[in-house]
């Protein structure tokens, strides 16, 4: 095919500048027929350059389809060229790719062996994934299970706040008019200490009004007699283990062995006997008068009274040349011929033998 308009080797070089484009006008270039053939080139050396460089290639992409990522890394301002959009993207990449890396070492740590405990954990392909499956599972499990508690805690079980008044209703389903009574804040058959007025009791210690079924501890009404008394634990019938010996009835014949309503032992005086007082002698001097209705003293004398009259009541025992001279028992205002005399002494009176106490009545519930 023969080209026309092809270089023919003219000698002479027409200028581009001289040239005028004919051909259709190309808006995006700039380029309108009647241009010179100079701004033809020159607009198209331009486009070529620019879009080789990517600088002069200008997309017209939505901005709503870029993701957050891209846009932190294209120009906040100005027209958006390929260029732009290029670094961007490769800018995201290599920001994803650090994310990546640092997400990798933080599932590798989250993938590793857990402690599972309590928790049952299935095989699979996800550790992390069974392991929150189980804990989901196992607060299910636990949900369900506090939830049949809060039923069974509403169905047998009451408030605090509402014990007072449930405790008044039981009493009065089962005692009429017997919320405000004592005796049901008491133990029964157990003796109490009270300090309160005796108004409470008619004359033969029962309880009156609100202090029905309640009795003085004063031997009536089937109540043990504590007046004056003080209560010390029962022997006989309670079991248990070895008694120590300061209790034992076996180990000393001063150990009663109590039984329930015992009261046959203590007093609260002692006269002492002769034979309580503690071992003791007596010494007599010249001119002692030997007085002594109750016991015999004996005295050793060096000068043998045998020589003199025998002091009347007197027995003599003479050993190695010591007389010993022993009282009778009714020996009364004795003197002896060297004026020896023994004085009696003690008053025969009783001592107290009461612990220090505090008085009160005591009380008992008898249904």
């Amino acid at each position: 095919m023969a080209c026309s308009n092809c270089f023919n080797g003219c000698s002479e070089i027409t200028s581009d500048q001289c040239v005028r484009y004919t051909g259709i006008d190309v808006p995006m270039l700039g380029i309108k027929s009647g241009d010179s053939l100079s701004f033809v080139e020159q607009s198209l050396i331009q486009f070529l350059t620019s879009a080789l460089d990517g600088t002069g290639i200008h997309m017209p992409i939505d901005s709503t389809i870029i993701c957050n990522i891209v846009k932190d890394f294209l120009p906040t301002c100005g027209e958006l060229s390929l260029v732009d959009f290029t670094t961007a993207l490769i800018k995201s990449v290599c920001s994803v790719k650090v994310q990546l890396d640092a997400l990798a070492g933080d599932v590798a740590a989250i993938e590793a062996p857990y402690t599972t405990g309590c928790l049952t954990v299935a095989s699979g392909d996800s550790v992390t994934h069974q392991v929150v499956q189980a804990i989901i599972t196992k607060l299910c499990t636990v949900e369900a299970d506090l939830n049949a508690l809060a039923i069974n805690l509403d169905t047998n079980y009451v408030k605090l706040a509402d014990l007072c008044s449930l405790v008044i209703g039981c009493i009065e389903n089962s005692d009429p008019g017997g919320a405000s009574k004592l005796y049901n804040k008491m133990v029964p058959y157990t003796v109490v200490e009270y300090y309160g007025s005796v108004t409470n009791f008619d004359s033969t210690g029962a309880g009156i009004g609100d202090w029905e079924k309640i009795y003085l501890c004063n031997g009536l009404n089937g109540t043990p007699d504590k007046r004056g008394r003080v209560g010390v634990g029962a022997i006989v019938g309670v079991p248990g283990g070895t008694l120590a010996a300061a209790v034992n009835p076996g180990s000393s014949a001063f150990n009663p062995n109590y039984a329930l309503f015992d009261t046959a032992y203590g007093t609260n005086s002692v006269i002492l006997t002769g034979t309580q007082i503690p071992s003791h002698t007596h010494t007599a001097t010249a001119s002692s008068v030997v007085t002594d209705p109750t016991h015999t003293h004996s005295f050793e004398a060096t000068n043998n009274l045998d020589g003199g009259p025998r002091p009347n009541g007197f027995v003599n025992s003479n050993t190695g040349g010591v007389s010993t001279y022993t009282t009778g028992a009714a020996s009364t205002g004795i003197t002896v011929a060297t004026n020896v005399t023994i004085d009696p002494a003690g008053g025969n009176l009783a001592h107290a033998n009461n612990q220090p106490a505090l008085a009160c009545y005591y009380i008992m519930y008898i249904p």
